[in-house]
């Protein structure tokens, strides 16, 4: 089926129409569905066409994509939900609440992380 077609990065960038340089780039970010096989990267072309029909997401939101927040810690977005190293069901705003309160109370960040925890799988 044409659809479900192989694409070579020159080709995903002749499809989009883009320089190969912005389609490695955009790849090796997560922000283009793609996957590198050896030392190569392939895509297919349903997937790059239906990412094209997709509307775009707010500047600096990646979903699925494992970013740093302003702490330097790793987060990443699924489903709309932010989640924090480890992927904790805990949102940004969560953790910097616990940073606040743990630099506030001067106690272990780790311990009130290990208490949330307890807490949310109670729930």
């Amino acid at each position: 089926m044409v659809d479900d077609e192989v694409l070579t990065l020159e080709e995903a960038a002749a499809l989009l129409k883009v320089s190969e340089t912005l389609v490695y780039q955009l790849a090796r970010s997560g922000s283009l569905p793609g996957r590198k096989v050896g030392r190569e990267w392939r895509f297919l072309r349903s997937a790059l066409l239906e990412w094209l029909r997709a509307p775009a997401k707010e500047d600096g939101v990646k979903e699925g994509v494992v970013q740093l927040d302003k702490f330097g810690g790793e987060y990443k977005v699924e489903n709309g939900r932010e989640h924090v190293a480890l992927w904790l069901p805990l949102s940004l705003e969560e953790k910097e609440r616990l940073l606040e309160k743990a630099l506030r109370e001067e106690v272990s960040l780790s311990a009130m992380v290990a208490d949330y925890l307890r807490e949310w799988l109670e729930k």
